[in-house]
């Protein structure tokens, strides 16, 4: 390890334990929503990658650089929530939130989608402010992710990182200077699971390799969400059940666990209390992901980014007639 890289993982330690600390400043707050008994753990994947040395290409120099951006916007993130007024607004009417939206997409958010956030979700030891989430999509880019593992997919998974992080603290700071309260949800080391948060707010559904599978890019994104005081989101239960086709498909596919390097994706997810499921070994999937540029294997194989989506659910309704026709003919 070279000076330079030396300094740079003191300063991420010194970074990481003011965001804990913040964390846990966060977590006292009057009202705060904290984890359930059957929570999971958050994997604390940069003081992981700090423990490492890494044994193939120099992924850990390059995360060092581009987690800077990433651990400054959450130290925001957390920071800003000070500046929240004291008597926040509870209720946004229609025509302020389609502003919303349209600010949001103004900042790079791909796509957006409403959920109540279920401590069931919250990470052990972790809190967020409310439960009204307002959650976020950014495309990762198709030409870096599809040279997985590299530099480049390297590169733009950490852009992404960043760039929806900043856009998260924007839509926050959008918010207070309306006079709504809101906390930031970072998409690294975040508070909370995302992607069955996501899918709550029907903006795709968890696939074989427990990412966030959405119509538009596949698994091809990052999710993050703002915690807001507006308790009248446009929050639709149904919304959701329109993906619910695609965990069908995936069992069916499982190109990305047939393609895992490390063999990392479980055969069968493994439920959990609350209803949560683990679909990846994290023992076997990290030392691989940490030495190969954060891998993304996983994404760059998934048929969800290459294809269309309505063309993949006409193959799998079409795979269902065969099947049920040929069951038929048998009887």
């Amino acid at each position: 390890m070279n000076l330079a890289e030396l300094r740079m993982r003191i300063l991420h330690r010194v970074y990481f334990r003011r965001l804990i600390s913040r964390e846990a400043e966060l977590a006292a707050r009057p009202g705060a929503v904290h984890a359930s008994e059957s929570s999971p753990r958050r994997f604390e994947i940069v003081l992981e990658g700090l423990k490492r040395e890494p044994s193939g290409p120099p992924a850990a120099k390059d995360a060092m650089r581009h987690l800077l951006g990433s651990m400054w916007g959450i130290y925001r993130s957390l920071q800003s929530v000070d500046s929240n007024p004291t008597q926040p607004r509870t209720r946004m009417p229609a025509a302020e939130l389609a502003e919303l939206e349209e600010y949001a997409r103004s900042v790079g958010v791909d796509d957006i989608g409403y959920a109540r956030l279920s401590e069931t979700l919250v990470f052990q030891g972790k809190a967020v402010l409310y439960p009204n989430a307002i959650v976020l999509t950014m495309e990762m880019d198709k030409r870096r992710i599809d040279t997985s593992p590299s530099r480049e997919s390297f590169v733009a998974v950490h852009e992404t990182y960043h760039n929806l992080g900043d856009a998260a603290n924007r839509i926050a700071g959008y918010l207070r200077r309306r006079g709504y309260s809101a906390h930031a949800g970072h998409p690294l080391m975040g508070l909370a699971l995302y992607p069955p948060l996501a899918q709550k707010a029907g903006l795709g559904w968890r696939g074989v390799h427990g990412l966030l599978i959405t119509p538009r890019f596949g698994p091809r994104v990052r999710l993050a969400a703002v915690f807001t005081s507006i308790e009248n989101l446009p929050i639709d239960p149904e919304k959701a059940s329109e993906h619910q086709w695609i965990e069908e498909y995936c069992n069916l596919c499982r190109r990305c666990a047939k393609e895992c390097p490390p063999q990392a994706i479980l055969d069968r997810p493994q439920e959990r209390d609350g209803g949560l499921v683990t679909c990846v070994e994290t023992d076997a999937c990290f030392p691989y992901f940490f030495d190969h540029y954060g891998c993304s294997i996983c994404i760059r194989v998934c048929p969800f980014q290459e294809q269309d989506y309505s063309v993949l659910k006409e193959h799998l309704s079409r795979s269902q007639e065969r099947t049920t026709t040929s069951v038929a003919v048998r009887v």
